[in-house]
């Protein structure tokens, strides 16, 4: 007598099958959910232009990767204009620069907190402006009073004064400014460019 498959053999299966896409769609939810916070994170930790309370300014400053945009957001953009449109330009020292960035790039760390940096930062803008110098190419990282970064961009490269200037050719760091400049800005900056001997102020930082 052959056997008989059970009565609800077939149902059984489907139910099963059932339970199975049930938990498959629960781990991918699951899984989908922890993309996101993740990338919510990152996006936090990359965005331009925050601004935290300095407790000892009483007011708010920037913090992390910025750009122009910031600098002309209050309470920035006063001193910010004011240095810019005061600042008068060594036009040898800019056709220098323009003549020898072809392959620049710069990373440019600063406080807004900064009593150097609200002076000298606006006047870089004004030498790249006069150089012609695309901007896509300049990095602006604000630091707080530790001298640190919500994106940690700092660590690495030494940075112990603000306003500090990187210069980099074709990736490689060719010199740097340091506080404030030894000449001026851009006599500094064309000097590096051009491979004259430039020793920065506070090189030996931390050097016994």
């Amino acid at each position: 007598m052959r056997h008989r498959p059970g009565k609800y053999g077939p149902q059984n299966m489907a139910i099963g099958m059932i339970f199975n896409n049930i938990f498959l769609i629960k781990k991918i939810k699951n899984l989908i959910i922890v993309i996101i916070f993740l990338q919510l994170n990152i996006s936090c930790s990359t965005t331009l232009n925050q601004t935290v309370y300095d407790k000892q300014s009483k007011t708010r400053i920037l913090v992390g990767l910025s750009n122009r945009g910031g600098l002309q957001q209050n309470p920035f953009s006063g001193w910010f204009n004011n240095e810019y449109d005061a600042y008068a330009l060594n036009k040898e020292a800019i056709q220098g620069i323009n003549n020898d960035s072809e392959n620049l790039s710069i990373k440019l760390f600063m406080g807004t907190w900064c009593r150097d940096s609200r002076r000298e930062v606006p006047r870089i803008y004004r030498i790249l402006d006069a150089a012609g110098f695309d901007e896509s190419r300049l990095t602006l990282i604000n630091l707080n009073r530790e001298k640190n970064s919500p994106g940690e961009e700092e660590v690495g490269l030494n940075i112990h004064h603000v306003p500090t200037v990187i210069l980099y050719n074709n990736g490689n760091e060719i010199g740097r400014i340091i506080e404030s400049p030894v000449q001026l800005l851009e006599e500094d900056m064309a000097a590096i460019l051009n491979g004259t001997s430039y020793t920065p102020n506070y090189s030996d930082f931390g050097v016994d």
